[in-house]
């Protein structure tokens, strides 16, 4: 009994003991201890970051303070390593008390706050070292020539040379940013394309983006324009874009050229490596352009280049350059009015080329005073560079456009957002929607030809202007065209009616306020993160009855906008392109009786409801790219579509989609009679094939999916031995696509006149292919990939049209064209690809050769791709005049360094991206 009692006498003491040592505090120096051993680990932490941003500003130290500092640093954190090992030895709480009891001290404790104090000298040592750094700032590596040495410059280089030259001479100074700044239309966009072109002639970059900041533009926007230029993959949040374009840039060299730039951006939120200048041994650098000089300030520029309005020599120049000298120069009193109507433009080159070129048919001088005096007319009360003269110089250009069609057309081009690169494809296929060309009794294919003939019209009067295709890294491309800002703002003032236009500006939700909706015609919200709508149909969007409606790329459109968008019975226009709609077909869709044009591509739909009979005024039905590989068609829908001219449904999968899902399609269209002028669909066997060439022509088959092939060995489609069949869609096939099927030979000798797109994938059977000149005269874009059987592409050297040639994964392909014994060239002669602007070698491990003999010229290539190629040691190029620093190569640094060269003039041509 005494010992139990003695036992939990013991306990209680014990107890108590605890006790006084929680409540009196005695407890706080073991957590004291935890405490300071992590504010220790997290200052060296950040005392590593500093180092890291030292070595940057100065990767190999040669003064003594610097090189102790650094040693300093490293033995900071050997400490640190040594108080932690030390400190998780003793986790234990009774040997942390028993520590504490028997050292009062606490050794671990205070030998951690000791280091501490050390490390926060050492920071305050290293902000000293950075900011001396900062001070005397690294001059990049030597220019690779002196600009003003530059030959075989675009044209319109000539007026700008001296902009030009100050620009490429700030790639080899010190400072980080430039600014150039000056009124629209001035030229600043100009210049900044210039040194896009030119500038790898004078300086080594691994990487120049050239993007448009524009008006409203958010640290979002900013980022999809970076990730565009990169070809990098898009991120679910800024945060998570931000970390991938840091990534991906920190430990390379890049020239980032902001246009157009509105208000102050934070770089650093967009995912732009920092600090700006020289670190790591890389080059980063800005070109800011801007209207304000206050703002190249605020974006840090110290040196700035004021670009002028042109002096009466070189306005002349340009103008007459624009107009024609013959023109000009028939009639000395047209000579005289000329030079009067050039004084109208007041010195801006925006207004020199496009008033030039909308002067370059007047031949009287009646025309030319004409134009002289209304010039003058609209233009009393202007302030010359101010935004109302040049609204009232294009609106000149804009009267003297040569019909209401191609005034209408251009018009609409302000509907994408500002500085946009809008797809001429799209664009024309918008224009067909709208119901602004000729109605060409249902000839779609005449329609688009149409349609480019206008954009081509708009280019000439230079209303238009070449833009960037992203998708293939191509500056410029003749694929895309842009809208200059100046331009837009113009044309938006001259729109008939009323438009609510707020494309690209970053909008959370539409716009709120009634007065913007009440009689808008046209609405463009496209290319904005609307997610949130007002949660009445009432409000704003009540009154609204628009004629077309543009919402494509919102990528979370909410449920009820959609609702909304029903009440909207006036409707002939909708374009829910890539507006995450998932699942389930928006039924509200279903009450827009009026509807004419409805675009549902990119979205994710499982099936058509047979409510969509209703629409039966609908002429244009497009739903490429779905994401799902099944989608249900019902029976019975086309054929109530009475009115259809255009139906274009794909999956984006290339593996597999619902079998016969086809079946219900082909059927309405033999059973009702049904005319389609443009089809494109996917099909899983030759019989579907013929059944469509049998609806020809009243059913045009211009793009078809073709898939497995019932194991078929051969591609009849392309064939002139079934011509007797299937001519009725070789006549109209404009994109062919083949995936997953067991041909083995491809004799395309067929006459397929509009063919201008093929992609092949996964025909590993695929051994032969023969493609007789004539028959693939009009290729654009060959793309071939896991075609594992095939050893050349020899056919590809006889394509003049060809832009884009893409093969991956082609594991047997050992050339890529073969001898004269193989249908190719002579050694001696020179293959050119007159028109290859993308050339990608990818995944291709047996590839040894571009050309077995002889050279290859390329004289509008832009960009080559090559990874995955380790035996291709050499590539043919002849180089073409001025197409030094012109190819940007993407490869690997080992492959790149191991080439061989047939001369360093060939080498020249390309900037590697490594």
């Amino acid at each position: 009994m005494e010992l139990q009692l003695a036992a939990v006498l013991g306990s209680l003491a014990l107890g108590a003991a605890v006790l006084v040592l929680f409540f009196g505090k005695w407890w706080q120096p073991l957590a004291d201890t935890d405490r300071r051993v992590k504010e220790l680990a997290d200052a060296v932490e950040a005392l590593l970051r500093q180092r890291a941003e030292v070595l940057g500003h100065d990767p190999s130290p040669s003064s003594d303070p610097v090189r102790a500092w650094l040693r300093r640093v490293q033995e900071a954190q050997d400490e640190l390593a040594s108080i932690k090992e030390r400190h998780d030895g003793g986790q234990l709480y009774v040997v942390c008390l028993v520590q504490y009891l028997l050292l009062p001290t606490g050794p671990v404790a205070g030998l951690a706050e000791q280091q501490l104090k050390a490390v926060r000298a050492l920071r305050e040592q290293g902000a000293a070292i950075l900011e001396a750094a900062l001070a005397t700032p690294q001059a990049p590596p030597p220019l690779l020539c002196d600009p003003e040495e530059l030959r075989d410059l675009p044209a319109e280089a000539g007026p700008a040379r001296g902009y030009l030259n100050e620009a490429l001479r700030f790639l080899g100074d010190c400072d980080a940013a430039l600014g150039v700044w000056g009124a629209g239309g001035v030229g600043k966009t100009t210049v900044l394309k210039l040194v896009r072109e030119v500038c790898g002639r004078v300086a080594r970059f691994d990487h120049v983006l050239l993007v448009a900041a524009s008006r409203d533009c958010t640290v979002a926007k900013l980022q999809r324009e970076v990730v565009s230029v990169l070809g990098l993959r898009d991120a679910p949040t800024e945060q998570a874009q931000a970390a991938g374009i840091l990534s991906f840039l920190r430990d390379k060299s890049f020239l980032l050229l902001l246009d157009g730039v509105w208000e102050r951006l934070d770089l650093e939120r967009v995912g732009i490596p920092q600090p700006l200048g020289m670190a790591n041994g890389k080059v980063r650098k800005v070109i800011v352009a801007s209207r304000s000089e206050a703002l190249c300030a605020d974006m840090g520029c110290r040196n700035k280049i004021k670009m002028e309005c042109f002096n009466e020599e070189d306005a002349w120049r340009l103008f007459e350059a624009n107009v024609g000298g013959d023109a000009i120069h028939r009639h000395t009193e047209i000579l005289t009015l000329a030079r009067q109507v050039a004084a109208e433009c007041k010195g801006l080159p925006l207004a020199f080329v496009t008033v030039g070129r909308a002067m370059s048919n007047k031949r009287t001088p009646d025309e030319w005073a004409d134009a002289r005096d209304a010039l003058k007319a609209s233009q009393l009360s202007t302030t010359p560079g101010s935004d109302k003269s040049t609204h009232a110089l294009v609106k000149f250009c804009y009267d003297n456009l040569e019909s209401d069609t191609v005034r209408e057309c251009f018009l609409t081009c302000a509907l994408w957002p500002e500085d946009h690169n809008i797809s001429k494809d799209e664009l024309v296929q918008s224009w067909i929607g709208l119901g602004l060309l000729p109605d060409l009794v249902g000839d779609v294919d005449e329609a688009h030809r149409f349609g480019h003939s206008v954009i081509a019209i708009l280019e000439a009067a230079r209303l238009l202007e070449a833009g960037d295709n992203h998708r293939h890294n191509m500056f410029p491309s003749d694929t895309h065209v842009r809208l200059h800002d100046v331009v837009r703002d113009a044309a938006l003032r001259f729109a008939p009616g009323k438009w609510l236009v707020r494309a690209g500006a970053g909008l959370r939700e539409p716009p709120r306020e009634e007065a913007l909706w009440r009689g808008a015609q046209r609405v463009s919200l496209m290319h904005n993160s609307i997610e949130d709508a007002p949660a009445k149909a009432g409000s704003a969007l009540a009154e609204a009855q628009p004629a077309s409606l543009m919402l494509q790329c919102n990528r979370a459109l909410p449920k009820r906008m959609l609702q909304a968008i029903q009440h909207f019975t006036k409707l002939t226009y909708l374009d829910l392109e890539d507006t995450g709609i998932q699942d389930a077909f928006p039924m509200e869709i279903c009450c827009l009786v009026n509807l004419e044009y409805l675009n549902l591509s990119k979205n994710r739909i499982l099936s058509l409801p047979v409510e969509l009979g209703n629409l039966s005024q609908l002429k244009y039905f497009y739903l490429r790219d779905n994401y799902y590989i099944q989608i249900t068609i019902p029976p019975g829908l086309v054929s109530r579509l009475g009115k259809l001219q255009v139906l274009e449904v794909f999956t984006a999968s290339i593996v597999s989609v619902a079998d016969d899902y086809v079946s219900p399609v082909i059927d309405d269209l033999e059973n009702s009679g049904a005319r389609v002028a443009s089809l494109g669909i996917w099909l899983d066997n030759t019989r579907d094939v013929e059944r469509l060439a049998r609806l020809a022509p009243g059913v045009r088959a211009r793009s078809l999916h073709l898939r497995k092939l019932d194991g078929a060995p051969a591609l009849p489609l392309l064939s002139a031995e079934h011509t007797p069949v299937l001519g009725g869609v070789q006549e109209s096939l404009r994109e062919l696509v083949a995936y997953s099927s067991d041909v083995e030979e491809i004799v395309a000798d067929a006459h397929v006149p509009g063919l201008e797109v093929i992609k092949f994938g996964f025909l590993t059977k695929l051994r032969a292919m023969a493609w007789p000149h004539a028959a693939a005269s009009n290729l654009r874009e060959v793309a071939m990939g896991a075609c594992h059987s095939l050893t050349h592409l020899t056919w590809v050297q006889h394509l003049p049209c060809l832009e884009s040639l893409n093969l991956s994964g082609c594991n047997g392909l050992t050339t890529l064209l073969g001898g004269a014994g193989d249908g190719g060239s002579a050694a001696e002669e020179v293959v050119v690809f007159p028109r290859l602007r993308l050339l990608a070698l990818l995944g291709l491990p047996k590839l040894e050769a571009v050309r077995v003999e002889g050279e290859c010229a390329f004289p509008e290539l832009r960009r080559l791709q090559t990874r995955g190629c380790p035996r291709l040691k050499r590539i043919p190029l002849r180089p073409a005049r001025g197409q030094q620093g012109t190819v940007r190569i993407e490869c690997d640094k080992h492959w790149w360094n191991a080439l061989q060269w047939a001369g360093e003039d060939a080498k020249a041509c390309f900037v590697p991206v490594l």
